[in-house]
Formats: structure tokens, C-alpha cells, sequence
């Protein structure tokens, strides 16, 4: 029989809107599964024979979920493009669709590789994953999927799919997501959804395609996350971005939808009415400068809304602080923020806990999946579900993580990777690294919305 661990000598969060807290706490687990949590004396007497570990001082809580990423990123950090960017659709073309035609296999296990790493040390367990990479298609998402079950983490993956290379790729992009999302129906640690890139570069034929094997609307795709998909969608369609999936049949209670920062209020509400998930992705929302996400009005609306980071790293804490802090600059109101960010955190919770059918994913609880981060806190007072929020945002920027534990797995002990050799990563990073980039420089831009038509196909009118 595997052995028990059991982590105390700190406050327990059962979840991230604190919803139940123990000062002087303890988590056991075997096999994976939570097996109690309650005060530490409690579990002492419990399980006197477990192997102990300790949180000097810190926050036991729920493993993070970055319910928006993009893993192929990751070796881009310092990228010059070579050319001027004025805009939303240059950073899309000069930038990152020529990145994501530079990759090759070697290169998106080394970002994969390198992202997972850093994820570890910032206390994140579960990664929702949108993949790109013209060049390797069929069969990429095993690639990623390998990469993290090797770092001891779950993802939830797909392949965007986008018209903006030709249809041909369009459609190898769909049917690697449906691909991925049937292989793993019964596995504990993945799963998959149908990646769509953005409403403005998708032809109705592939939303169509699409809605063939769209099973309660499990789409991951961007929506409006610039005004130029709302721009050219209306005068394409006549229809929003969110209209137009409605009118697909591809919006549900599984719909992962990232940004929606220039999405209306009649839209938000058909979202909410959809039971869809919105992705909030402040920090790069604001690199971008596509504006702000009315996050009153899509809370006030009933969106449900979860962090993600959508590439920009992986820190979810320091998400959470920008989101709080962008907030309050938007509104300029003294009570801003305080309503909205709380429970962000713990925004995508139901919504895996559907895809898994694992009902207490997400939570520490008993039979919960053992998932959990400790936080070096010392020197804050008591936290509770009032004070939570702004111990977060205020007491460091942001915490440090002392332990991550992932499938009853330690991934990072003391501050120290467990399962993966840092040095070694980032060493073997480098040389990877210098040769996307120099594929990356013989990619030309000038990529369209909407690539060239397979043969005997007509044009869009």
C-alpha cells in the first residue's frame, strides 16, 4: 500500500475563496486522493505513522489553475520581430504567427518543457492549454501532453484551428483536438477541447466542421479580444464574434472563451445564459493594449470568470494582482476590485471539475484529487475568507511557493524541483531556442485573416 503524507504546520485554505480555513492545519493524502483535512492534533492522531512534511507557517491550499496559456510561447522572451508593430493584427502576423510556423517538434518540447519547469515553481498544477504549430499538427498534442505528465502536471489541451493558413490546415487543426479529446475521455490527468484561433479567422465551413464534433459547446477559442474581431466579424457576418458561435450551435456549459474584452452586454448575458467560462488574461491584455475586460459588468451579468495568463507567464498570483489592480484604474472607485477579483482564483473550478468528472477537483477535501500548493506566509496574520483577497494582492508580490504536490506527487519541495533538473532545462533550452528564432527570422509576414480556399472552392463574398 503507498504511503501517507500528511503536510501541517500552517493554515489550511480548503479552496480559493476560502471558503473554510484552519489556522493550525493539516492535509493527508495517499494514492493521489485527499484522505482528510482538519486541524493538525487531528490528523496527528490520525495517521501517526505518515510521512510528514512541513508548511513552516505557510498557506496549504488547492493547487493554481492557469485556465488560459499558451505553452509554445515560452522560448519567445526576448524575440525582436525585425519590423515595426503598430496594432493588434501586426502583433498577430509579425509576431506570433510567424512563431508558431518556426516551430518544430524539438522546439515545442523544449517550450513545453521549459513552461512546465516554471509552472512547478509558481504553485500551478492544472494548465489549460491553446496550441498552435502549422508545421506539426497530427499528433502534437500527445507531444505536449507527454512533456507535462513528465512534470507531474494535468492540462486540458487543443489545437487551434484557423483558416489563416489555408482550410486544409483548418481542418487537420479540428480533427487533432477531436483526436486528442477521444483518446483521453478516461484519462485522470487530460483532457481535451475543440480549439478554435478567433472568430475573424475561421471561414463558416470550419464552424460548421466544428459543430459536427462540439459536444456541449467544448470550444477553447479567443473572442473579441481586440475590437479587429468584432470589426471584421460584423462586417463579414453581420454578426458578433459571440453571436456568431451562437449561431454555430458552439457555445455551452464547456465553452473555454479567453479575453472577450470588447464583448457587449447582450452578449455577456448570452454567455452567462450559455453557462460558458470567460478567460480573463489581464497582463496581456494590457501588454497588447487591447483595453480592459468590463469584469463588474461580466460578474454583475452571472460570467462565470477564471485567470488565465495567455502566455505571458506563469505566475497566476501575479495575474491575480493585476487584474485587482487594473480594476481599480478603470473604475477609479474606492470599493473597486474587491467584489470583482475575489474567487477569480477559483473561477474554473466547476468547469474542470465537469470535464473530469472529478466533482471536488479544485478543493482540499477528502477523495478530492491531492493537488496543493504551500505558500511561504510568514509574517501575514490570520488569513480568512474576508481578509484573503488583500493578503494576495498586498502582503507580497507575490508569495513565494515552498511545496508543490500534484497527483499526491511533491513536483517542488523547499523551493527545490523535484522531478525536473532546472539547470538542465534552461541549458538545453538555449540552443533549441536560438534556432526558433532563427527559422523565426526567415518566416515572412503579411500572413491574411483567412488563407487561400482548397481547390474548387469559391470565394468568401
Amino acid at each position: 500500500m503507498a504511503e501517507i503524507h500528511v503536510v501541517s504546520g500552517g493554515t489550511v485554505l480548503a479552496d480559493w475563496s476560502a471558503s473554510c480555513v484552519w489556522q493550525d492545519g493539516a492535509v493527508a493524502w495517499q494514492d493521489g486522493r485527499v484522505l482528510q483535512v482538519g486541524n493538525r492534533a487531528e490528523l496527528d492522531r490520525a495517521f501517526p505513522d505518515a510521512q510528514r512534511h512541513h508548511a513552516h507557517g505557510g498557506w496549504i491550499a488547492p493547487g493554481l489553475v492557469n485556465a488560459h496559456h499558451h505553452l509554445y510561447s515560452s522560448l519567445a522572451a526576448g524575440l525582436d520581430p525585425g519590423m515595426p508593430i503598430h496594432g493588434f493584427g501586426q502583433r498577430l502576423d509579425r509576431l506570433w504567427w510567424r512563431l508558431d510556423r518556426a516551430h518544430d517538434e524539438e522546439s515545442i518540447r523544449h517550450s513545453v518543457r521549459l513552461a512546465a519547469l516554471r509552472c512547478v515553481m509558481s504553485g500551478c498544477t492544472t494548465l489549460v492549454d491553446h496550441h498552435a504549430s502549422p508545421a506539426r499538427v497530427e499528433g502534437v498534442l500527445d507531444v505536449v501532453a507527454e512533456e507535462l505528465d513528465q512534470a507531474g502536471l494535468k492540462g486540458v489541451l487543443c489545437y487551434e484551428s484557423s483558416n489563416r493558413n489555408g482550410d486544409d490546415e483548418a481542418l487537420r487543426g479540428l480533427k487533432e483536438s477531436v483526436r486528442f479529446r477521444e483518446a483521453n475521455e478516461r484519462n485522470p490527468h487530460f483532457r481535451g477541447l475543440i480549439g478554435l484561433h478567433a472568430a475573424f479567422t475561421l471561414r463558416d465551413e470550419t464552424l460548421v466542421r466544428a459543430r459536427e464534433w462540439v459536444e456541449e459547446g467544448d470550444i477553447h477559442i479567443h473572442v473579441s479580444e481586440d475590437a479587429l474581431d468584432e470589426t471584421e466579424c460584423r462586417s463579414r457576418d453581420g454578426l458578433s464574434p459571440v453571436r456568431r458561435l451562437e449561431a454555430h450551435g458552439l457555445l455551452g456549459p464547456r465553452s473555454f472563451i479567453a479575453h472577450a474584452v470588447h464583448v457587449d452586454a447582450r452578449d455577456m448575458e448570452l454567455l452567462a445564459r450559455r453557462g460558458a467560462l470567460l478567460l480573463h488574461n489581464p497582463e496581456s491584455n494590457a501588454n497588447n493594449q487591447v483595453g480592459r475586460l468590463d469584469l463588474r459588468s461580466a460578474r454583475s451579468l452571472g460570467v462565470a470568470v477564471a485567470l488565465g495568463t495567455d502566455g505571458m507567464g506563469p505566475c497566476m498570483l501575479g495575474a491575480l494582482r493585476s487584474a485587482f489592480l487594473l480594476h481599480r484604474a478603470q473604475l477609479g472607485e474606492d470599493d473597486a476590485g474587491w467584489r470583482e477579483c475575489g474567487g477569480l482564483l477559483d473561477g474554473a473550478r466547476p468547469h474542470l471539475a465537469r470535464l473530469f468528472g472529478e466533482p471536488r477537483l479544485g478543493s482540499l477535501a477528502e477523495n478530492a484529487p491531492a493537488d496543493l500548493v504551500v505558500l511561504d506566509a510568514q509574517g501575514l496574520p490570520d488569513v480568512s475568507k474576508d481578509s484573503l483577497l488583500g493578503q494576495l494582492v498586498f502582503g507580497a508580490t507575490p508569495l513565494r511557493v515552498r511545496h508543490t504536490v500534484s497527483r499526491g506527487r511533491f513536483l517542488m519541495e523547499n523551493f527545490r524541483p523535484c522531478l525536473q533538473d532546472a539547470e538542465r532545462i534552461a541549458r538545453e533550452s538555449l540552443g533549441v531556442r536560438h534556432a526558433l528564432w532563427s527559422r523565426f527570422r526567415a518566416m515572412e509576414a503579411g500572413t491574411p485573416y483567412l488563407g487561400p480556399r482548397q481547390k474548387g472552392q469559391q470565394e468568401d463574398s
